[in-house]
């Protein structure tokens, strides 16, 4: 087995996990002082991530009938972890948003907001993923 198949499962499980755990609880999705609409809007968007990352998984995993097919698929793995997290980026330059509800809500690592970190590392483990899988690993 392929230790890049591996990482790149990681990338994509730790997103279902980990924005689960982020989105389907009572500070988020079943906040009942979040309208209706906020809440559909929080699930639909947990589920287009965990939907693209049951994806990534299927396209690591099925059978490939050619080199040149593992390597697209491999490829789109990465890349659907990577854009899983690429919104929390841009999200932050826009009005009224914040990491947070209230500062120093979420717990650190080194200074940075918890939710933070993923968002960083896990398109990194992604790229790393798929560097193996280009180098035959």
């Amino acid at each position: 087995m392929r230790t890049s198949r591996l990482v790149l499962t990681g990338a994509a499980v730790g997103t279902i996990v980990g924005t689960a755990r982020a989105d389907l609880n009572a500070t988020h999705v079943f906040n009942p002082e979040w309208p209706p609409h906020a809440r559909f809007h929080g699930a639909a968007g947990w589920g287009t991530v965990a939907g693209a990352q049951l994806v990534a998984l299927w396209l690591l995993w099925r059978p490939a009938s050619s080199a040149a097919e593992e390597d697209l698929a491999a490829r789109t793995a990465a890349l659907l972890s990577a854009v899983a997290w690429a919104p929390f980026f841009p999200a932050l330059a826009t009005p009224g948003t914040a990491v947070e509800d209230e500062p120093g809500h979420l717990p650190r690592v080194a200074g940075v907001p918890l939710n933070l970190v993923p968002a960083g590392l896990v398109p990194a483990v992604a790229a790393v993923g798929l560097l193996l899988h280009r180098h035959g690993r």
